[in-house]
């Protein structure tokens, strides 16, 4: 047990590395239609007169040192040089029988314009005069005034070359002398005087996102109305009088009660003797946990780097929450799955193994198949429907692996390994929200898709390759085992459901475990914040999408996953349900605190600390009510009654998605982030009549097996 705090520090670095990657562009828009415009000066640098002889090149160069302050007060952008020439007559000489009313032939005089790689040449034939005029900016989107489909930082890329367009010019002039020459009379010319003025061409530039439409409504991210921070006061001023009371009380409302005991020393032995998994420790550990990396993987991905996607591209804040929602739904009746693998299985394989590999099939169909969305941009819908089926399999997934869990692992490795599959899923969460965040925008989205795929292939060799337990077979052309299990035995084990039925009504006619229910329903409310964030960091902030994904899904996720380890000893050391009180209205200041304080909004500092401190305290309450359900829950059903809760807290998530569209409509940020402060209060009056010993005291039953924390659930927000 001595490895595991050092197991989790090394993921927590590990997760780190990611949110540490920076980029210059953190405070630039992403991809979109920007407004662009540009107000020009020209700077003159030199002027001379000088006479150029018949074909020879003369080259010189010029430098802008003396007009750096002009350049500054233009804008600073240099973006082209213009070379005047002007050549007003001709000077020949005649020769012969001239009469004088012979007419001068005009010179041809060129000038090249050369700033590193950019040069242009312009040649002339006419008396007066002609212009070199080099520019490496694009035109094209000044004369539209608008730039598509581009980020902020492409479009500054197409003007502001720094010092590449600083220094020194080269300047070339060749005369190609023309003379009259006819039988009678010939003109002799060996050159022209040439006049040439060299001008910097420097703009003024300004960017700036433009007004798009998405379905006919606004892509500004959120509403205009507002409601004052003193409507919310009685709330909070009410909650900080709630908690003073209970703390002054606190045997009354079990404040002290310590939730997760000191673990005990279990006899028993963990051996990697043996192939299948019920035989080998290795094989356990490897397996569940590349069964739960996968898990994260997908979705990481999808609510951090996919929706980060398609928030930058004008999707409404509705159909993301509806993507979400989609999302989230299948893990909210995930407990009806577990019917269905106890009753339906294949024996000569294992009795979860080809669940699993059916679950995990299904979902890399599914990824295939979202490569074939020709627009994910403006076929959310579409996408929202596959994502749906697509958790529908990793839900299953989730169940199965927890099943297996339950029947592979001994006692005494419980705990270690569920800490082991929690960090994996994590892990796997930081790979598709930071790292395929990061690359995204190398990648496109559909190279992200399409790496996930062999990703989840790999990580299904686990499952594939192991057996549960002796005599069972992999695949169907091996050779069947004399030893393997009858199909009877497993039939035999199945509950009788009336049994099964009778058991959870007693369970939830504790006040405690139907109290918890109503705890579980209201304890993701706030996630109605989750679709919000990326549309104001990125659409509102001018972050790109690679800086918000690293951030979200690398600092921030490690932060919640140190919540976790800090909040577990905080609850140890001072009793659960009073760090869940402290914890829960220390956050919703924290996120009350971030909503009125929108004049720091633009400091990036100020709002990744914010956003930390927020998740990070979220975190401390969530381990601490996850060890609080788990002693509410009666041991004879501790399966369904736990992952009864576990599905109630997502659909507590759905609920708050689904309010994100019509209060995003409605109210600004600073407002949606008091409102999500207000519903985070909730969770104290919830908490306070939960009796965390009522269910031993009463029913006198214990609960084993694995606990997992559930799976979608975001603490992003």
């Amino acid at each position: 047990m001595r490895t595991r705090p050092a197991f989790a520090v090394l993921m927590l670095v590990v997760l780190l590395i990611p949110g540490c990657i920076d980029t210059e562009e953190d405070a630039l828009g992403g991809v979109g239609t920007y407004d662009v415009n540009a107000t020009w000066t020209t700077i003159e640098i030199e002027t001379k007169t000088a006479f150029y002889a018949d074909d020879e090149s003369v080259t010189w160069s010029v430098l802008d040192g003396e007009v750096d302050q002009q350049i500054e007060d233009a804008g600073g952008h240099v973006v082209g040089l213009v070379l005047a020439m002007s050549y007003p007559a001709d000077d020949e000489s005649p020769s012969g029988l001239c009469t004088g009313l012979e007419a001068d032939v005009p010179d041809i005089v060129s000038g090249t314009a050369t700033k590193g790689e950019w040069t242009l040449e312009a040649s002339d034939s006419g008396f007066g005069g002609h212009d070199v005029n080099l520019t490496w900016h694009d035109q094209a989107i000044l004369d539209a005034g608008v730039a598509s489909n581009l980020s902020e930082q492409e479009v500054l890329d197409r003007f502001v070359f720094g010092d590449g367009a600083r220094g020194a010019f080269d300047l070339t002039v060749v005369v190609d002398a023309q003379a009259h020459n006819s039988a009678l009379c010939s003109h002799s010319d060996d050159g022209e005087e040439v006049t040439t003025v060299a001008s910097l061409l420097v703009i003024d530039l300004t960017v700036t996102p433009a007004d798009m439409e998405d379905d006919g409504s606004s892509a500004l991210a959120v509403g205009t109305g507002t409601l004052p921070a003193v409507l919310f006061a009685p709330v909070f001023i009410g909650m900080v009088a709630m908690v003073v009371f209970v703390t002054r009380h606190q045997d009354r409302f079990q404040l002290q009660y310590v939730l997760e005991e000191e673990e005990e020393d279990i006899e028993g032995e963990s051996t990697s003797e043996g192939v299948t998994m019920t035989d080998s420790y290795r094989a356990r550990v490897i397996t569940l946990c590349a069964l739960y990396v996968a898990q994260g993987i997908p979705w990481g991905f999808i609510t951090v780097t996919f929706v980060t996607f398609l928030a930058a591209r004008g999707v409404s804040a509705g159909e993301l929450a509806l993507l979400l929602t989609l999302g989230t739904l299948p893990w909210s009746v995930k407990f009806l799955w577990g019917p269905v693998i106890d009753r339906y299985q294949i024996p000569a394989y294992g009795r979860r193994r080809p669940w699993i590999l059916l679950a995990q099939t299904g979902m890399m169909l599914m990824l295939g198949a979202m490569l074939f969305v020709p627009d994910p941009t403006n076929n959310v819908r579409t996408i929202a429907i596959m994502f749906l089926v697509y958790n529908i399999f990793t839900s299953l997934q989730d169940v199965s692996t927890d099943a297996l869990a339950v029947d592979v692992l001994q006692p005494h490795e419980v705990e270690k390994v569920n800490s082991y599959m929690f960090t994996s899923k994590t892990v796997g969460g930081a790979i598709g929200g930071a790292g395929l965040g990061t690359i995204i925008v190398f990648i496109g989205l559909k190279g992200a898709i399409l790496l996930q795929i062999p990703i989840l292939a790999g990580l299904m060799i686990a499952p594939m390759m192991m057996t549960e337990r002796p005599g069972e077979r992999r695949f169907p052309w091996e050779k069947k085992a004399e030893e393997g299990p009858e199909e009877d035995d497993v039939e035999a084990s199945n509950q009788n459901f009336a049994d099964i039925f009778a058991k959870i009504r007693t369970a939830l006619s504790l006040r405690s475990a139907y109290l918890s229910i109503v705890l579980s329903l209201t304890v993701s409310l706030h996630f109605l914040l989750i679709p919000v964030l990326p549309l104001l960091f990125v659409r509102e902030l001018g972050w790109t999408e690679a800086g918000f994904n690293a951030t979200n899904g690398g600092w921030i996720l490690a932060l919640t996953v140190l919540g976790f380890l800090v909040g577990g000893q905080l609850g140890r050391r001072f009793g659960g349900k009073k760090v869940i009180i402290y914890a829960a209205l220390g956050t919703s200041f924290v996120t009350a605190l971030w909503g009125i304080s929108g004049g720091l909004w633009g400091s990036t500092a100020w709002m990744v600390g914010v956003w930390s401190l927020k998740n990070f305290g979220w975190s401390v309450v969530m381990i601490n009510i996850y060890s609080l359900m788990m002693k509410v829950t009666w041991g004879e059903v501790g399966g369904t009654q736990f992952t009864g809760y576990m599905a109630m807290m997502n659909l507590s998530a759905i609920i708050g998605y689904q309010l994100t569209g019509p209060l995003a409509e409605r109210f600004d940020y600073p407002t949606l982030f008091l409102i999500g402060a207000a519903l985070q209060t909730l969770v104290i009056l919830a908490v306070l009549w939960i009796d965390p010993d009522q269910t031993r005291r009463e029913l006198e039953g214990t609960m084993d097996g694995v606990v997992e924390l559930p799976g979608p659930l975001n603490m992003s927000a």
